[in-house]
């Protein structure tokens, strides 16, 4: 009987050198550990070092998941550091109906529109980056690429490329609007304040957003004659109701933006499609100018599946021996969603911006269920003519029927009509009545 207790107690004291040899290349399993220390074969410090190393193990181990079907993210078993990598692939097919008599045919067909690779991340818990690369039209372009401090408020302050915080359509992510396109009434937006390098800062509380930054010029092809100009933007929003099936969003916004007189190649034009190459407003080249303000209000609002927004902007732009020019851009949007989804549930304060809707049901023919259905239509308008500026002034209606399968995959058709152009030159004149369709595919994670 001695003996035998004797070769359990023998068996223990192996068990017990076997783990304290072990477990610094591997974590001990803590059921073992209390077995062994109820049974005396280590002391209460050996374990309470033992489980101490098993967390220390555990924090080296990397973390792989996808981030809720948004990316693959890496982790690391601290948190200190993370990588996250998405893309977005956007395939469209336009077909244009036009009156042949304006003498410039508008190209139908298609096209990748966005092909992105995006790689973000954070290191030493509070700094972060951004990468974000396109293939489209059969090359390559820099979207973001930016670097920056997010504080434990979240706050946050990021240098590089990146977008300029002016309109809520342009901040809005190409993921997330109920449209193919952004409005006609972009042009006169992204002339100014589109993604450039430069500084910015975000901050929110409970009810409010504000971003402010100073940019250079945009990135663009071919080489210029004069320096690059230089801008500020900023954009404050408010947005008294929010709640899980009821959002209220207000908003102001402002931009300035110096332009180098040597470099007389500023003009606001509009495309009928991203490759068609027909513009229907066009003020050519502003050689004089020097300076661009821009300033407007935003609008948006969500209750149940109902949703609204809306921006306004008006842009002077200071001449050098000449007036100033006022030239003006709107749109007015609506959708439905047929389904029931809500996009006040999808509102971030944090950016000051409604995302895209999320399926209550995905798609699948087994459970009967469709996915999520949306109808959206968005009225818009340019005006480029003031002083010796005859730029031409466009209305624009946009109708459109989303399909959301999951909340990867959207497939959106879009119908455009011309309703009006001042009829200033052979191209705005027969204009009107022009029908815009596109079909796209797309796809995000």
């Amino acid at each position: 009987m001695r003996n035998q207790k004797i070769a359990r107690l023998g068996l223990l004291v192996a068990t017990g050198a076997l783990v304290l040899s072990t477990t610094v290349a591997q974590a001990a399993e803590k059921e073992l550990l209390d077995i062994l220390l109820n049974n005396g074969a280590i002391t209460q410090e050996q374990y309470d070092e033992l489980l101490l190393k098993e967390e220390l193990e555990q924090v080296d181990v990397a973390e792989i998941s996808f981030a809720e079907g948004s990316g693959l993210n890496v982790t690391s078993g601290d948190g200190r550091f993370e990588v996250e990598i998405g893309g977005r692939l956007h395939l469209d097919y336009v077909d244009h109906s036009y009156d042949s008599r304006m003498g410039t045919r508008p190209v139908s067909g298609s096209q990748v529109r966005r092909g992105r690779i995006e790689i973000d991340g954070k290191f030493d818990q509070n700094w972060g980056f951004a990468t974000e690369f396109d293939y489209a039209k059969n090359k390559v372009s820099l979207k973001d690429m930016k670097l920056g401090y997010e504080s434990d408020s979240g706050a946050t302050f990021y240098v590089g490329n990146q977008k300029q915080p002016y309109s809520v359509a342009l901040e809005m992510s190409s993921n997330d609007m109920p449209f193919v396109e952004r409005g006609v009434d972009n042009y006169l937006v992204a002339t100014f304040t589109d993604r450039a390098i430069g500084a910015r800062f975000d901050t929110s509380g409970s009810n409010w957003f504000f971003a402010g930054g100073v940019f250079g010029d945009s990135l663009k092809e071919g080489t210029t004659k004069g320096d690059e100009g230089w801008g500020a933007s900023s954009r404050f929003v408010f947005s008294p109701i929010i709640e899980d099936n009821s959002v209220v969003h207000l908003g102001i916004r402002a931009s300035y933006r110096e332009i180098d007189l040597a470099t007389p190649t500023l003009s606001i034009k509009d495309k009928t499609a991203d490759f068609s190459g027909l513009n229907i407003v066009n003020t050519g080249a502003l050689a004089n100018a020097e300076s661009a303000t821009l300033f407007g209000p935003e609008i948006g609002a969500s209750f149940g599946p109902l949703y609204f927004a809306a921006e306004h902007t008006t842009a002077q732009i200071s001449r050098v021996g000449a007036s100033t020019l006022d030239f003006s851009s709107w749109h007015a949007a609506a959708s439905w969603n047929i389904t029931g989804e809500s996009r006040a549930s999808r509102y971030r304060i944090d950016a000051g911006e409604f995302k895209s809707i999320r399926p209550n049901s995905d798609f699948n023919l087994s459970n009967g269920t469709w996915g999520a259905w949306e109808l959206s239509a968005r009225y818009a308008q340019i005006n480029l003519n003031d002083g010796n500026i005859v730029g031409g002034e466009e209305d624009a209606l946009s109708v459109g029927l989303n399909w959301i399968p999951t909340r990867n995959l959207r497939i959106l058709a879009d119908w455009t009509r011309i309703l009006d152009t001042d009829e200033s030159n052979p191209i705005r004149m027969f204009a009107p009545d022009m029908n815009v369709f596109t079909l796209r595919t797309q796809w995000n994670y």
